[in-house]
């Protein structure tokens, strides 16, 4: 069964956390993180810092779920949701930030360029809240947001990503920090998604996670803040024995997303 939560709702979902105006044509918000702030307290959300590993499917967290329990603990919601076809990673990630089908926003297979469809950055930029996307070099992420009014922080692989983004919370200047890793994705396709290496880096996910939410916990404890987890598709394994993503199956579709809030010292 596919999950009943599109993609598309996503922008819309963390605009209204942050009580700005959604994307132009974005579908509508996900009540249930409403709900979620308003039970923490928060009316809109001052800080934000939103995590984005690549190709983390719904059946990796069913299979090792004790092994999320870092993303847990700094989170009270989990959204199944539901990604687009093809499930490859620039048409996912065109969707989630922009709230549109790959029909609207344009990118309909795999290729990389800027998007002109209004997206969360645009909305972000002209709210006047202080934006940083801090992602891996030549990754979908680096390129399909480009030419935004925010700062990009455009780096060789997932380690200098996690470090700039920790130093980035820590600072205090950014209202929103955006954060791409793709480790697991790398290595599922070399390999197949249960390969030892594979799981290793979906712990490098994890670990990175926790490391950031601790960081925005600790230096953004007097801010009313949301933070989350969102996942652009998942995986299979193919014929070939590796693993691959984009057909229309529920691995490659369904995801989990994780929120967590929380109402700022007074």
């Amino acid at each position: 069964m596919k999950n009943s939560i599109s993609m598309t709702r996503f922008a819309a979902t963390l605009a209204k956390s942050l009580g700005i105006a959604a994307p132009k044509e974005a579908d509508e918000s996900v009540s249930l993180v409403e709900g979620l702030l308003r039970r923490q307290g928060v009316e809109t959300a001052k800080k934000v810092l939103i995590y984005n590993p690549d190709a983390v499917g719904l059946w990796l967290f069913q299979k090792y779920t004790e092994w999320f329990a870092p993303v847990l603990r700094h989170t009270q919601l989990g959204v199944p949701v539901c990604t687009v076809l093809p499930s490859v990673t620039p048409v996912c990630f065109g969707t989630m930030y922009t709230g549109v089908e790959p029909a609207v926003h344009g990118i309909r297979k795999y290729e990389k360029y800027v998007l002109k469809q209004e997206s969360l950055f645009d909305v972000l930029a002209e709210s006047g809240k202080k934006t940083a996307l801090v992602a891996v070099e030549n990754s979908s992420m680096a390129i399909l947001f480009q030419e935004r009014n925010i700062d990009y922080y455009i780096l060789p692989y997932d380690g200098e990503v996690t470090d700039k983004a920790e130093e980035l919370i820590r600072g205090g200047e950014y209202e929103v920090v955006v954060v791409y890793n793709q480790e697991y994705d790398d290595v599922m396709h070399r390999t197949f998604p249960e390969s030892e290496e594979s799981l290793a880096a979906l712990k490098h996910h994890i670990e990175a996670f926790d490391r950031l939410a601790s960081a925005a916990e600790e230096s953004w404890k007097k801010e009313d803040s949301l933070i989350c987890w969102a996942t652009d598709h998942g995986i299979h394994t193919n014929e070939q024995g590796h693993g691959a993503h984009g057909a229309d199956v529920e691995e490659d579709l369904n995801v989990m997303h994780f929120f967590g809030a929380w109402k700022g010292e007074a």
